[in-house]
């Protein structure tokens, strides 16, 4: 999305040095700062004069994705969510650095860097979560104007009539696109389950059907072991089936019944414990009280009022998935009880192909169960607290910006031109790092995927605007001078 160069983008009549009346710099400077660092790239290394269209098509592509990613990274900024795998991971490395500070005792500089780094990463990692707390403070208060009754408090009778009158109406509209939103997303994040839970059970089909064409090698009595041993198998993956995992999800919905009214009162708690210039005190005093009051509410409060709960829930799947796959540590699957006993009947590398299928199963197995028992329990959490609608709302707004860039235009082929090249590609870039989210994806995958997106699209876009939009006589002259000037 071509903001601040546009002009010298696609229309090459336009020189750089030309202004207009009434004409802002449409978009923040650091994506006008990424374009300029795309264009000047593509121009090293096009050299040709022949390739000049070519160039420019590269331009505009590269230049949409890569202010798809800024315009995500704007979202992420502006409705920051950080995932409990990233602040875990934080941790971890706290964790880490800190036992080096024992290690290196002796020596005075590696100790004190240690201490600081494992220090710096828990501040860092605390940060994060209190950000998720107040990001979900602002999700819930949006859900809290959309769906909730208001204005019953107004002591004047006449007035309270119409104020509710008016708020029945909003909430009518609103309540409506809220709760589309939300189930939309909670839709896709299921069918993201299902679908890896599908994946897996086409991989332990494969397997199954890699065992059966061993069997025959056995003797009567292990045949009849390992038809039982597979009996038990089809057993324990029920477990794993689409209606077992439907009604897991729907237990999840249950167990988060009350979470929205417990984040509330906490909320409350958290903000009721401030002291303000009117409190008794010193400003010293009250200054520390407000400190100590953030500093102990450094964690996603809805994370802990939960994780009791999704730490039963993925110990159960876990041990769903050992009973098959076993724990790769001491505890043997059935699978692998079956592979023992066909191991002295078969050839080497028969037992490798068991073996690779029987990993390549487990593999997509336990990625299925964390998706339900981890992903989508925490994504659910954040819908659950209005989490979806605030992020499509921000995201419309960056996509907005891109709109005024295309309602700058100068006439209408210039406005069909940035909309086919830019407007559209950047709209659904950012559409698609959205819907990644609801596929369980992380922050920055979804970024990236999503700006892969957007060059895909504005090459198909250039594509369209060269038969919808061909360029007049005059500018046909300007791009001959253009590329008589560079040759």
């Amino acid at each position: 999305m071509s903001m601040g160069n546009y002009y010298n983008m696609n229309n090459p009549m336009y020189s750089k040095n030309m202004c207009f009346k009434n004409t802002q710099p449409v978009l923040s400077k650091p994506i006008e700062k990424v374009e300029t660092a795309v264009n000047n790239s593509v121009d090293t290394f096009v050299k040709k004069t022949e390739d000049e269209e070519k160039k420019k098509s590269n331009k505009t592509a590269i230049a949409v994705g890569s202010s798809v990613l800024v315009l995500s990274a704007i979202v992420a900024l502006l409705n920051p969510k950080f995932s409990g795998r990233f602040i875990n991971r934080l941790k971890t490395w706290s964790t880490k650095a800190h036992t080096k500070v024992d290690k290196n005792k002796n020596d005075f500089l590696k100790s004190r860097f240690f201490a600081s780094l494992s220090k710096g990463l828990k501040f860092v990692a605390d940060a994060f979560q209190f950000t998720n707390s107040l990001n979900a403070s602002k999700d819930v208060g949006f859900k809290w104007l959309c769906t909730a009754e208001k204005f019953g408090g107004v002591k004047n009778g006449t007035a309270r009539n119409i104020l509710q009158t008016c708020d029945r109406g909003f909430r009518k509209i609103m309540s409506t696109v809220h709760n589309s939103i939300t189930n939309w997303f909670d839709n896709i994040s299921k069918r993201t389950v299902q679908g890896k839970y599908l994946k897996a059970s086409k991989k332990m089909d494969a397997l199954e059907d890699l065992i059966k064409s061993y069997r025959g090698k056995l003797s009567p009595e292990e045949q009849k072991i390992v038809d039982l041993k597979l009996e038990e198998i089809r057993s324990a993956r029920e477990y794993f089936s689409k209606s077992r995992t439907s009604g897991r999800l729907k237990h999840q919905e249950e167990l988060m019944a009350n979470l929205e009214k417990d984040f509330t009162v906490k909320l409350k708690d958290f903000a009721g414990n401030f002291q303000g210039p009117k409190s008794k005190g010193t400003f010293k005093e009250k200054f520390r009280h407000n400190m100590d009051n953030i500093k102990s509410n450094m964690s996603y409060w809805a994370e802990d009022m939960l994780m009791p709960s999704r730490s039963k829930l993925e110990a159960e799947g876990n041990s769903a998935v050992n009973t098959l796959m076993g724990d790769l540590k001491s505890q043997k699957g059935k699978y692998n009880e079956i592979i023992e006993i066909l191991t002295p009947h078969i050839k080497t590398e028969e037992k490798i192909a068991l073996e690779n299928s029987l990993k390549k199963a487990g593999k997509r197995l336990r990625k299925a169960n964390h998706s339900e028992s981890v992903e989508y329990f925490d994504k659910k959490r954040d819908l659950m607290l209005g989490g979806a609608p605030t992020d499509v709302l921000t995201g419309l707004g960056a996509v907005g910006l891109s709109g005024i860039a295309i309602g700058t235009a100068h006439d209408k082929e210039d406005r069909i031109s940035r909309a086919l090249t830019l407007g559209f590609p950047a709209v659904a870039g950012i559409g698609s790092s959205l819907a990644l989210t609801a596929m369980l994806f992380s922050g920055v995958q979804s970024m990236i995927y999503g700006s892969i997106a957007g060059i895909a699209l504005s090459k198909i876009g250039s594509t369209a605007d060269k038969y919808l939009t061909p360029k007049k006589p005059e500018v046909l002259l300007a791009d001959a001078k253009e590329v008589a000037k560079n040759a």
